[in-house]
């Protein structure tokens, strides 16, 4: 059985994160493994921030973080904040760059980033083995064994950094909660989010591929659940964007407690309802324009032929009356659309859920219940907006973690370096005649 100081459950940006943090803290004098299940590590890495690798943002409260305890996600990143991370991604030879906030690679590239842990002098590629399925894990005496579908390995200290059940066909399958489950851990529920939404009430095939600023509150058996703004894209299937995937975890849990679940969505949020109706009726009349024209004015052409579908208008003889006008702009107000499905943990950016934070320790991540076993990123139940946020998680939690095995393998060698030193001290008082002989025979 091969044995090693640390083993890493997982080759994605957490895993790796923790390896280069043990390589660098250690002088690169720790036996580290990394068991990655994909055939290449950072897969899902090279893929975030749309191939950009958004890893930080300016904008950052316990608001940022979700979960059944969202302080735990921020009082992480507060550790290891923007600065620190960009020091040490300077130190590694990687510059960041911020477009409105967000932080990016200078090359805008995330392979820059894998390569900052595969491409340097401390041979952490040499570390992973690949195509590799951990099967189980148990703690014997103070070390673990780790089962894998192609052998058998013990450590001192083991990070969980597999990662959640989300876009598995670049990351994880969600098979570390077994593990964890195993070793006395309480997984809470898990749900996709940062997601498309299925909605019906509108024909979406009309006004797919339009992009609307709007506000949208999401209702849960007629209760406002939470509300967000910013640019919302219309597609085939109903709706995506950044402010759908910040309330897609929501809705997931929503639907799961099979709840009626609905987006209402404000077209026209810089004005009040009597303006919208005012402006709509004086280019009605005033200004002789046609019912898509005026709908126009606010929202893409397309997406105002759906409304007028929806709303049962023929565009063309429809007579523009006060009736009509007010149903269009309360249209433009509150459109209603049924919220059916989400698009599933395949299409999911990240996973909602999983290990209770309330079993970890927030300031190491080591387990409460199972010493120098430490859970770190996406596998914690704690889950980011969109914006950097959950990447800045995996490696402020991969940071805290790496470090405090540190500690305590530095600890550990100074104790034996400190036994030695009292042996030798033993052996020079068990001869000490023999030497002041020498002495005084030198004089």
């Amino acid at each position: 059985m091969d044995k090693y100081d640390v083993i890493i459950c997982g080759a994605g940006a957490a895993g790796l994160m923790a390896a280069l943090v043990l390589k660098r803290k250690t002088h690169n004098n720790v036996s580290i493994l990394i068991l990655e299940h994909k055939d290449k590590p950072g897969k899902k890495l090279l893929v975030t921030g749309n191939g950009r690798c958004n890893f930080a943002n300016d904008c950052i409260d316990e608001k940022s973080f979700r979960g059944e305890h969202p302080e735990f996600g921020y009082n992480v990143v507060e550790k290891f904040d923007k600065k620190a991370m960009f020091d040490l991604f300077y130190d590694e030879g990687v510059l960041t760059t911020s477009i409105n906030g967000y932080y990016y690679p200078r090359s805008l590239q995330a392979q820059t980033v894998l390569n900052m842990f595969l491409k340097n002098d401390k041979n952490i590629d040499k570390c992973i083995h690949c195509n590799e399925n951990v099967t189980d894990i148990s703690k014997k005496g103070s070390s673990f064994r780790i089962k894998t579908d192609k052998g058998e390995y013990e450590a001192a200290y083991v990070v969980m950094a597999c990662g959640g059940k989300a876009f598995s066909v670049h990351g994880s399958d969600g098979s570390g909660y077994d593990l964890c489950k195993k070793l006395g851990h309480h997984i809470t529920r898990l749900r996709p989010s940062l997601i498309g939404l299925k909605c019906n009430g509108l024909d979406f095939k009309t006004c797919q591929g339009v992009r609307a600023k709007g506000r949208l509150t999401l209702k849960s058996n007629n209760k406002k659940v939470i509300s967000e703004y910013g640019e919302i894209q219309f597609a085939e299937y109903g709706l995506s964007g950044i402010p759908v995937f910040q309330i897609s975890r929501y809705a997931s849990f929503c639907l799961a407690d099979k709840h009626k679940t609905e987006i209402v969505i404000d077209l026209a949020s810089e004005y009040e309802y009597e303006q919208v109706e005012h402006i709509m009726w004086n280019l009605v009349h005033k200004k002789k324009k046609k019912l898509p024209e005026v709908l126009n004015a606010f929202v893409p052409v397309k997406l105002a032929m759906a409304i007028l579908k929806k709303e049962n208008i023929n565009p063309d003889t429809a007579k523009a009356d006060r009736n009509i006008i007010q149903t269009l702009a309360g249209n433009l107000k509150a459109l209603n659309v049924n919220v059916i499905a989400d698009m599933g943990f395949e299409k999911a950016q990240v996973t909602a859920g999983g290990v209770d934070t309330n079993d970890v320790k927030n300031d190491t991540l080591e387990s409460k219940i199972n010493s120098n076993f430490y859970i770190i990123g996406e596998l914690l139940d704690v889950d980011g907006n969109c914006g950097g946020y959950n990447l800045h998680f995996a490696f402020a939690s991969a940071f805290l973690a790496a470090s405090d095995i540190c500690r305590k393998v530095k600890s550990k060698n100074d104790n034996k370096s400190g036994q030695n030193t009292d042996r030798k001290y033993k052996n020079t008082k068990q001869t000490g005649k023999g030497i002041q002989r020498r002495n005084r025979s030198h004089y």
